[in-house]
């Protein structure tokens, strides 16, 4: 998956999923780097940071202290994106291989 396919898919979805919620272009832009980052470590074991190690350890209470203004605002996106479009066994692998990074 290109990131180009993810920036679509953040984009249908930020706004079907959460109306109430604004995100400018250069926010989407943001996410969809970072889904990005998720699914490059998942398929290919691109190193993540802190933020994103929380997210696929499902470490909520950790990943919203760690996240940014941005990721703060996404983190219902980053539960979507794993769920439809990383591998079923994404919390597995990164409990077993300890802080993904």
């Amino acid at each position: 998956m290109e990131q180009s396919d993810i920036k679509q898919w953040v984009g249908e979805n930020a706004k079907g999923l959460m109306p109430d919620m604004a995100f400018a272009p250069e926010e989407l832009d943001h996410i969809a780097m970072c889904m990005h980052h998720i699914y490059r470590w998942y398929c290919q074991g691109y190193p993540l940071g802190g933020f994103l190690t929380a997210v696929v350890r499902d470490e909520f209470s950790l990943a919203c202290f760690l996240a940014d203004d941005i990721n703060r605002k996404a983190l219902c996106l980053y539960a979507l994106f794993l769920a439809n479009k990383v591998g079923y066994d994404y919390k597995d692998k990164a409990l077993k291989k300890g802080r993904a990074k």
